[in-house]
C-alpha cells in the first residue's frame, strides 16, 4: 500500500474559510496558479478552473510515483505517531489508469467540503480568526488596551495564536453571485459526499439556500452530507431536509463535559448543546443520520478523556452504535500551547494512569495514553511553551472575566507548571 497516495487530487474539491482552494482541509498550502505567485480564489476564479492547473497535474504525477507532496505533510506527520489521518487510497488503480502522463484528469470531482467562511458565534481556546471572526474581534479589543501583548501574541505566531493579520475581517467568499450559483449546481449535480464547516454554518444564510437548492432539485436523494457544528443553534428548516437525505452526519464540535466545554468553547453553553444534541437525537428516527463526537483533543481537555467518552456512550444508550461514534480526526497540534505535549512530564503521566483506569480498547485511545507517556521537549523547550500558555490563557480569562479560569477549572495542571518552571 503506497504510504504517499491520496485520492483527494481526483475525487475532492475543497473551500477553505477564505476562499482559497487546497487539496483538502488538512493542508495548510493553498493552489497555485501557473504564473506560480497567485492563488486560486473562490472570490474571484471559478470552481473548475484550477482542477488542470500545473500544480494539481504535479501533485498527481508525484503521488504517482511514489514521491511525498509537502501539502500533505500533515497526515505523514500524523501516521507516524500512530494517529488516524484523513489520506485514502480509495480508488487509487481505477485513478492512475485515467490520468494522463502529465497529470490531467478529466473527471469530475463527487466528494467535497465547502468551509462557509469564518462568521462564528463562539471564541474557542484553540481557535483563531482564520475559524472564527469574533475571536479575532476579541484579540484585537485585547490590544487596545495592551499593545504590548497583541505584539507578542503575533510575534509568538502558531504558537499561541494561529495569527491572520485583518482582526475581525468577515470571510464571506460564498456570497459571490457567480460563485454562488456555480458552487451550488456543482454541488446539486455532481457531489454525493459533502461536509460543510464553518466558521459555524448553521449561522449562515446560504448553507440554508444550498438545503433549498438540492431539495428542489431533488438531489439530497443522492447526498451523504456531514456537518460541523458547535450545536449552539438549531434551525426547525432541517426537519424538512433531514429525512429526504440519503445519509446525514452531524460532527458534534464538544470538548468536555458541562463547564469544560463551556470554558474551551466560550461562551457556549451546556444546556443549549444538549437541548440541540436532543433535537438530532430525535430525527435520527428516520433511519438516516449520524451524530459523531468530534472533540478537539487538546491540553484543556485530555484529562477528562475518559468522562467525555462515558457521557457520550451513555447519551447513545450505552454504547456506540449505527447511530453514534467518536472521531478522533479532531486531535490539536496547532496552536502549540493547546498540544499536551507541553505540559509537565509528570502531570501527563498521571493522566495517563487516570486514562488507563477506563476499560476503552480502542486503539486510538491507548495511542492517546502512550503519546501521554513520551516525552519529546527538552525542558527548555517545554518551559517556554508553558510560559507563553500560561501568559496567554491568564490575560484571555482576565479579559473575558471569567470566575471560571483554567487555574480553577484545572488545578493540578497549574501547579505541575508552576513547579516545573521553578525547576527549569
Amino acid at each position: 500500500m503506497s504510504k504517499v497516495f491520496c485520492d483527494k487530487p481526483w475525487n475532492h474539491n475543497y473551500i477553505h474559510t477564505n476562499g482559497k482552494v487546497r487539496l483538502c482541509c488538512t493542508t495548510i498550502q493553498n493552489i497555485h496558479k501557473d504564473d506560480k505567485y497567485k492563488q486560486f480564489d473562490m472570490n474571484n476564479d471559478s470552481l473548475h478552473s484550477y482542477w488542470n492547473s500545473d500544480r494539481m497535474k504535479e501533485i498527481r504525477k508525484n503521488m504517482i510515483n511514489g514521491k511525498p507532496t509537502k501539502d500533505c505533510q500533515r497526515c505523514y506527520e500524523q501516521e507516524s505517531n500512530g494517529v488516524q489521518s484523513l489520506r485514502s487510497t480509495f480508488g487509487m488503480e481505477k485513478f492512475i489508469k485515467q490520468t494522463a502522463p502529465d497529470g490531467t484528469y478529466h473527471g469530475v470531482a463527487d466528494t467535497m467540503q465547502i468551509q462557509m467562511g469564518n462568521i462564528c458565534n463562539l471564541k474557542c481556546k484553540m481557535c483563531s480568526q482564520m475559524y472564527s471572526h469574533l475571536n479575532g474581534l476579541e484579540l484585537a479589543d485585547m490590544g487596545k488596551n495592551d499593545p504590548d501583548f497583541l505584539l507578542w501574541v503575533k510575534e509568538q505566531g502558531a504558537v499561541v495564536n494561529n495569527w491572520t493579520n485583518e482582526l475581525g475581517k468577515k470571510e464571506e467568499w460564498y456570497k459571490n453571485e457567480t460563485t454562488k450559483k456555480e458552487l451550488f449546481e456543482h454541488i446539486s449535480n455532481n457531489v454525493t459526499e459533502l461536509s460543510i464547516i464553518g466558521g459555524e454554518p448553521t449561522l449562515i444564510p446560504e448553507f440554508y439556500e444550498l438545503f433549498e437548492k438540492c431539495h428542489s432539485d431533488d438531489t439530497l436523494k443522492d447526498k451523504n452530507i456531514t456537518i460541523v457544528s458547535n450545536l449552539t443553534v438549531i434551525n426547525p428548516k432541517m426537519m424538512k431536509w433531514l429525512p429526504k437525505i440519503k445519509h446525514w452526519r452531524i460532527w458534534a464540535s464538544v470538548d468536555g463535559v458541562k463547564e469544560r466545554t463551556e470554558y474551551i468553547r466560550y461562551p457556549s453553553r451546556w444546556p443549549t448543546i444538549i437541548k440541540n444534541l436532543n433535537f438530532y437525537k430525535d430525527q435520527l428516527e428516520h433511519g438516516n443520520g449520524k451524530i459523531t463526537l468530534s472533540p478537539a483533543i487538546q491540553l484543556l481537555n485530555i484529562d477528562q478523556l475518559d468522562d467525555i467518552i462515558k457521557w457520550w456512550k451513555d447519551f447513545a444508550g450505552g454504547e456506540m452504535n449505527y447511530k453514534f461514534d467518536f472521531t478522533w480526526l479532531a486531535t490539536v497540534w496547532y496552536p502549540k500551547i493547546c498540544n499536551f505535549d507541553i505540559a509537565p512530564q509528570e502531570w501527563k503521566d498521571k493522566v495517563a494512569d487516570k486514562l488507563e483506569k477506563f476499560d476503552h480498547d480502542d486503539p486510538f485511545y491507548q495511542n492517546m495514553i502512550k503519546n501521554l507517556r513520551s516525552n519529546t521537549m527538552d525542558n527548555k523547550e517545554k518551559t517556554g511553551y508553558i510560559k507563553s500558555f500560561m501568559r496567554y490563557n491568564d490575560a484571555q480569562d482576565k479579559f473575558r472575566n471569567l470566575d471560571k479560569t483554567w487555574r480553577k477549572l484545572l488545578p493540578d495542571l497549574e501547579q505541575a507548571m508552576i513547579d516545573h518552571i521553578s525547576k527549569h
